[in-house]
């Protein structure tokens, strides 16, 4: 049984009608939008937008049949080396498809959905920016980590192939100190994941690893940069947890017989990226395969300035705004907490020092007696200024004055006396020891 429809009256197909024109004339405006659109000023506008860091190049731009989707092909992103002897970084996109969603720019969002080709991986996701947030959704798959730029990440190439994603949502808010509005980190929420499933190499046996230490003197010793050989890894597994102003490593997973490494990561995020605090500890060291195999490798391991720990790992400490972090040579991890004599271990008790008891008479060597010092003899008693005056008979002479005694000489003062006080004599019958020097045994 067929339904029929209602016959419309002449009032509402006159609305229908100009609801197809309406809509005939967007189709129609999308279109040639599209097809007139100037490409080519969105390839100039992409690379003078990249000019600022990198050296930008674009085969072409082609548009789609799509209304809003657009291509770029053979896209190279290189690097400026900053010295005569660093080695640039080319980031190479076979293809780039973006689609920008037409309804949704309507609501005053922009969105792109991109499907990056690079070798025989791809980046596939979507970015979507309004004025109070920003959203970020991308997967990527089976990426040859030598068309990255790993150089820039880990300070050396890599090969082997990568997975990634990313999921982030960034408030667009205006910034506390009263500056222009911008992404507000200290509100992000999210999570970031970068694996190597299988066979992945750090180093090429040729570049050299250089870092960046803060005490000029070690500078100058690295400043050529370290030989580096290769490192394989079997399998890695890295997760950061965006969350409530705070991002940490929730999982890191590696496996390699080269040697083993540990990564423990904490980041209080802040409105400004650049001043965010972070702590962290970088714990590894090379096997025993790896010294035969790349002396030199297992060799540059002790030349990055950390300490054997405890656990028998170089540590690392990382500590400071993300702008200028400091790498410490300090113990950090369950490496602080170990004592040196009990590794694996609780950590060690508080020990207790006491502090010796100053001598009596400083510079007396302990258990022997001070000098004995003899007190000086009394002084003789006052005589009256008439004692001794008797009336001489007439024609005798004058009597004489008795004579005054000479002063005595200071009595010797013993080092640690106060002035004043007689020294202490020891008890009659004591046993005394000869001096030092005397020469008589002990």
């Amino acid at each position: 049984m067929a339904i029929r429809l209602p016959n419309p009256g002449p009032r509402t197909r006159k609305v229908l009608r100009y609801c197809g024109f309406a809509l005939l004339g967007l189709v129609t405006f999308v279109f040639a939008f599209q097809l007139a659109f100037p490409f080519d000023r969105v390839k100039d506008r992409a690379i003078d937008l990249l000019s600022e860091k990198y050296d930008a190049t674009i085969g072409s731009v082609e548009r789609g049949f799509i209304p809003g989707r657009m291509y770029f092909k053979a896209v190279t992103i290189r690097t400026r080396p900053a010295k005569a002897d660093e080695v640039p970084t080319t980031f190479y996109v076979e293809q780039l498809e973006v689609d920008l969603g037409l309804l949704a720019l309507l609501r005053g969002t922009v969105a792109l959905d991109l499907d990056a080709k690079i070798g025989v991986g791809h980046i596939r996701g979507t970015i979507a920016a309004s004025k109070t947030n920003l959203s970020v959704d991308l997967v990527g798959s089976d990426l040859p980590s030598i068309s990255l730029p790993m150089r820039e990440v880990i300070g050396l190439p890599m090969s082997g192939k990568l997975r990634f994603s990313v999921a982030l949502e960034l408030p667009n808010e205006k910034s506390k100190t009263g500056g222009k509005s911008g992404l507000n980190w200290a509100k992000a929420n999210g999570a970031i994941e970068l694996a190597c499933p299988s066979s992945c190499v750090i180093g090429d046996g040729k570049a050299k690893l250089k870092t960046k230490l803060k005490n000029a003197r070690s500078q100058a010793m690295a400043e050529g940069g370290i030989e580096f050989g290769k490192v394989n890894i079997d399998s890695l597994v890295a997760k950061l947890e965006i969350k409530n102003g705070k991002a940490s490593i929730a999982k890191f997973e590696t496996k390699s017989g080269d040697g083993e490494l540990h990564v423990n990561l904490d980041v209080a995020l802040n409105q400004d990226l650049n001043q965010s605090l972070v702590t962290g500890c970088l714990r590894f060291r090379g096997s025993e395969a790896l010294l035969k195999r790349e002396p030199k490798t297992h060799s540059a391991m002790s030349l990055t300035g950390a300490q054997i720990g405890p656990d028998n790992l170089f540590n690392i400490k990382i500590d400071g705004p993300l702008r200028d972090i400091r790498k410490l040579p300090q113990f950090c991890g369950p490496a602080a907490n170990v004592g040196m004599d009990n590794p694996g271990g609780p950590p060690a008790r508080p020990s207790l020092t006491v502090t010796p008891e100053t001598p009596a008479h400083p510079g007396t060597p302990p258990g022997i007696p001070p000098p004995t010092v003899t007190p000086p003899p009394p002084p003789p008693p006052a005589v009256p200024e008439d004692a001794g005056i008797v009336d001489a008979p007439a024609g005798a002479p004058p009597p004489v004055a008795p004579a005054t005694p000479p002063p005595l000489p200071p009595s010797p003062q013993v080092e640690g006396t106060a002035p004043g006080v007689p020294p202490q004599v020891p008890p009659t019958g004591a046993a005394q020891e000869p001096p030092p020097n005397s020469g008589a045994p002990r």
